[in-house]
């Protein structure tokens, strides 16, 4: 792009409201796009109309946003949008919302299923703890085990600082006790589990 030439006729021209530059450009002709069409752009993004705005469209996103909406499994709601403080409180534990999982539960109350129900949900929620609960004995196991008692320390003036002293074996034998007890707990657990379950 040419510099612009400020001279006193210039700068006079422009103080009487005169455009003294000419600048000449080209704009494409725009595109009328009707309600619900889609297209793909020089860059290769798609676009699309909706309601008289242009809307970008992203196929990955819409499926994720998809996979995300919080929708009742009973009755269809949606949690995301009308849902209530109970409805985002219940969802994510049994995906349904607070009227859907009460009326059920109305119901096993009137059939004479509703202890049974209950037992079987304290049952899976502690199964739930235990299987945790074993996961971090089994990286405390493999952290005895391999654990030299090595540690270092680079210290401000440059200086590396080494400490030795391996930790204490009973740890590991605790550890490996606690894993076994964990592991014949969770097996209690399933087969008590296992006897409330319905049978289909």
């Amino acid at each position: 792009m040419a510099r612009r030439k400020w001279t006193l006729e210039t700068i006079g021209q422009i103080m009487d409201g005169e455009n003294p530059f000419i600048q000449v450009g080209y704009a494409p002709k725009a595109k009328r796009r009707k309600d619900g069409e889609e297209w793909t752009d020089s860059k290769g993004r798609s676009w699309k109309k909706v309601n008289g705005a242009v809307v970008s469209v992203n196929k990955q996103m819409d499926s994720i946003r998809e996979s995300l909406r919080q929708v009742c499994s009973v009755c269809g709601q949606r949690i995301d949008f009308s849902g209530d403080k109970l409805d985002h409180k219940i969802f994510p534990k049994t995906g349904k919302c607070f009227d859907c999982l009460q009326f059920e539960e109305t119901l096993l109350r009137i059939e004479g299923k509703y202890e049974n129900y209950e037992e079987l949900k304290m049952l899976k929620n502690k199964l739930g703890k235990l299987h945790d609960f074993k996961q971090k004995v089994e990286e405390a196991v493999e952290f005895l085990r391999t654990d030299n008692g090595k540690m270092e320390l680079v210290m401000p003036t440059g200086e590396l600082m080494t400490w030795t002293g391996k930790s204490n074996p009973q740890w590991l034998v605790d550890a490996e006790a606690d894993l076994v007890k964990a592991n014949n707990e969770i097996k209690k657990v399933e087969e008590e589990i296992d006897k409330l379950q319905p049978k289909t």
